[in-house]
């Protein structure tokens, strides 16, 4: 008898063991899904970042664009950084305030970079988020309204302006200044009130981001 009931003991204590070992498990792996699932919480996607950004550049007077519409954009970019994004981003704001209104064309008399023909019509050299001027590298694309497109010619605008100031082997150091003075047709050196304006928008933008 005294055989029996050890073998019987032995085999519930391990049975027990065995329980205990599956639940331990099935704890352990509840907590790595609630971890993971903080990490995710935590740490949001590059386009969420990017929505959140705008929030402070928006108009305070217009409907702004959507921003997942333009965050997706802007994500979208070829080999796109932080860096570069928050340029994107920075230049988008100080042009437009990121206006759906102006992203649309529907500009006032005075915005727009407006001017009177001699019939005296109202027309306006300037288009979209980024407020950016005809020419021959963005001809077929100039007046659109899609939020992809204008940012697209941006970002291509933004690369030459970079490389005008940047290229043939010179010095990357001060590479933001150098963007937005050749994006707003200024030597690459210039000093203006604007220009410190954006520079602390595009440190605030890369922030968030």
């Amino acid at each position: 008898m005294s055989r029996e009931r050890n073998s019987t003991e032995a085999s519930l204590s391990g049975l027990d063991r065995l329980r205990r070992a599956i639940m331990a498990a099935c704890a352990a792996f509840a907590i790595g899904l609630w971890f993971t699932s903080f990490a995710g919480a935590a740490a949001p996607s590059f386009i969420e970042r990017l929505i959140v950004a705008q929030a402070p550049l928006q108009s305070k007077v217009d409907e702004p664009v959507d921003p997942r519409v333009l965050a997706t954009a802007i994500a979208s970019v070829p080999k796109i950084t932080r860096e570069w994004a928050a340029l994107i981003l920075t230049v988008a704001a100080h042009e437009s305030a990121l206006s759906a209104r102006i992203a649309r064309g529907e500009y006032k008399d005075y915005e727009g970079d407006s001017y009177r023909t001699r019939e005296g019509k109202v027309k306006h050299r300037a288009w979209g988020l980024w407020q950016a001027h005809k020419n021959r590298l963005n001809d077929s694309a100039w007046g659109s309204p899609d939020i992809g497109v204008q940012t697209t010619e941006a970002a291509r605008a933004l690369r030459r302006a970079f490389y005008t100031c940047n290229g043939g082997g010179r010095p990357h150091s001060d590479w933001v200044r150098t963007t937005l003075n050749s994006y707003s047709g200024r030597r690459c050196d210039a000093s203006w009130p604007g220009l410190e304006k954006r520079l602390k928008t595009y440190q605030h933008v890369l922030h968030a981001l």
